[in-house]
């Protein structure tokens, strides 16, 4: 079987509120819109793969341009069941202006496709094919409680989630204010009940000292973790924010290499990692990291990504759960479902993923 033919299309996804704000712009702006950049693989044998990547603001033109120009060379007239062989190769071709950033989140994209067209060709959903570890996977809310929106939003936003059995939600903070973030927590966790699930994640925007702060005021609230709270360069802090906070810490979502990963779980200063697919450059990167760290008995958590992510959470062992987003609820058909309180993957073979024409036509840039 050979990759015949790779097309790319870009949309740009509306977003229902602010999903986040920048701390150096002067006047910030939280993006209106998610900007999605699609890959389809045809091949000889009659299957094909569908695969994507995103961006929160700039930079999709040039993920699009990166796959056309650069990539689509990669893996044209391959197999594409060789996901570990074209993933060589692509991070060879970048090898010296450096895969990280724009050429990982491009190659994500093909690399999805891949597996899409891989678990196709097996005749078997994406999970099974990655191993099959548990028929439905726990979900938390993690596009509920974004920076724009205070406690009473993200109650109302998170309400019919809870419906089908969440098991909590993540909420973002780093909006500028920290007394303003701790007494957001502490509404959303109120507003939750003693069962709910928390998650409070600062995507590094914190210094040590106001995460130590922090990791106080969560431990009397009850908030179960506490996720990339300071710089991720910021390896002392980490591990003294290990030994001192009693509040689980994770980190990962802004790692851009395997081996920052290897090196956190090595160190053993963390019982969770966040690796982000498209950060990493999709799922064969992602599948190393979450070996090394059931290696070591460490969770991973992958975030966002939903229609990827309950694939990941029901194949693999080492996955708890899955961040459940609804950006590209439109954007797709068919996808996770609920069924007795789990998120649950479609029974189709591959991601179970189907382009929406319409809304396609209707986003694309």
């Amino acid at each position: 079987m050979k990759i015949t033919r790779l097309s790319t299309d870009r949309l740009r996804v509306p977003l229902g509120k602010p999903s986040r704000v920048s701390l150096t712009d002067p006047k910030p702006a939280a993006p209106d819109a998610v900007e999605l950049v699609l890959v389809q693989l045809e091949t000889d044998a009659g299957v094909s793969g569908l695969g994507f990547t995103y961006l929160l603001g700039a930079g999709a033109a040039a993920l699009r341009s990166l796959i056309d120009t650069e990539l689509a060379p990669v893996v044209l007239n391959e197999d594409p069941r060789d996901t570990d062989r074209l993933f060589a190769r692509a991070e060879a071709r970048f090898r010296a202006a450096g895969f990280g950033g724009l050429a990982a989140r491009a190659y994500s994209a093909i690399d999805t496709a891949l597996w899409d067209a891989k678990a196709k060709a097996a005749n078997v959903p994406l999970a099974k094919l990655l191993g099959n570890a548990k028929p439905g996977a726990a979900f938390v809310v993690s596009d509920a409680a974004t920076v724009g929106r205070d406690s009473a939003e993200a109650l109302k936003a998170l309400k019919p989630h809870l419906k089908h059995g969440a098991m909590g939600v993540r909420i973002e903070i780093g909006g500028g204010d920290v007394q303003a973030d701790a007494e957001r927590v502490r509404e959303i966790q109120g507003g939750l009940g003693e069962n709910g699930w928390v998650a409070v994640t600062a995507e590094c925007r914190f210094d040590l000292g106001t995460a130590l702060a922090l990791t106080h005021f969560f431990e009397d609230v009850g908030v179960d973790v506490f996720e990339d709270p300071i710089p991720t360069a910021d390896a002392a802090g980490y591990e003294k924010l290990a030994r001192i906070a009693e509040v689980p810490i994770a980190v990962g979502a802004t790692f851009d290499t395997r081996e920052a990963f290897f090196q956190v779980i090595r160190a053993g200063t963390v019982r969770t990692v966040r690796p982000d697919v498209c950060r990493l450059g999709g799922v064969t990167p992602l599948l190393k990291v979450a070996a090394v760290a059931e290696a070591y008995h460490v969770a991973v958590s992958p975030v966002r990504m939903t229609e990827v992510g309950v694939h990941l959470a029901c194949g693999l062992a080492s996955v708890p759960h899955v961040d459940c987003v609804s950006w590209f609820r439109d954007v797709f058909t068919g996808g996770p479902g609920f069924e007795a309180g789990k998120m649950v993957p479609h029974a189709v073979p591959g991601l179970g993923l189907t382009l929406n024409e319409e809304s396609a036509a209707k986003y694309r840039v």
